[in-house]
């Protein structure tokens, strides 16, 4: 008999999404973060000079193209490191897979995941140090002092703290279930 409408695999009230459901859903929100990041990423080279301000809320809220050859922030660190960082993100993320997760933990996952992948594409496909993965990541949003950013980076923020916010309920929840469970199993 077919699921009743809202008890689907990835529904609130049918618990943890299966495997497959987990891997699709992974999947497509990662997918999504890197396309819509090499689509702005290819606009922006199309309309903005580098280094140039474009206001779009008051004079610190903005666009302005840089293109980043350090890491967050314009850390400096070597080319190598953003790839196998991505690499090891990646094996984590598959292997957390395995474990019975909320759909929203793993939409988080989903969201890091595609940013990662999206700033290791410009690494590896933009021009740069002229080493094959030192390409400069096309960073544009400009938010005051901020370091400029990308979609990328967005998800890859949002992702973290999305998943710290799951993670932080999951816990209450089953710390509550707990208390109430030893109180079931003492007053009798």
């Amino acid at each position: 008999m077919p699921a009743a409408r809202g008890d689907g695999p990835l529904s609130a009230r049918s618990g943890p999404p299966g495997r497959r459901a987990r891997v699709g859903l992974l999947v497509a929100v990662a997918a999504v973060v890197v396309v819509l990041d090499l689509f702005t990423k290819e606009l922006v080279l199309d309309v903005l000079d580098p280094g140039r301000f474009v206001p779009l809320i008051g004079s610190h809220v903005g666009w302005q193209l840089v293109f980043n050859p350090g890491a967050a922030f314009g850390l400096p660190l070597p080319p190598l490191v953003f790839p196998a960082v991505t690499l090891l993100l990646v094996v984590v993320v598959v292997r957390a897979l395995a474990e019975p997760t909320p759909a929203t933990a793993v939409a988080a996952d989903g969201l890091v995941l595609g940013g990662a992948l999206g700033n290791v594409l410009d690494r590896l496909l933009r021009p740069g140090d002229g080493s094959p993965i030192g390409g400069y990541v096309v960073d544009f949003v400009a938010w005051g002092s901020f370091p400029r950013f990308n979609v990328a980076d967005a998800s890859i923020t949002v992702g973290v703290a999305v998943f710290i916010l799951v993670t932080l309920v999951t816990e209450r929840r089953e710390a509550v279930a707990g208390r109430a469970g030893g109180d079931a199993s003492t007053s009798g």
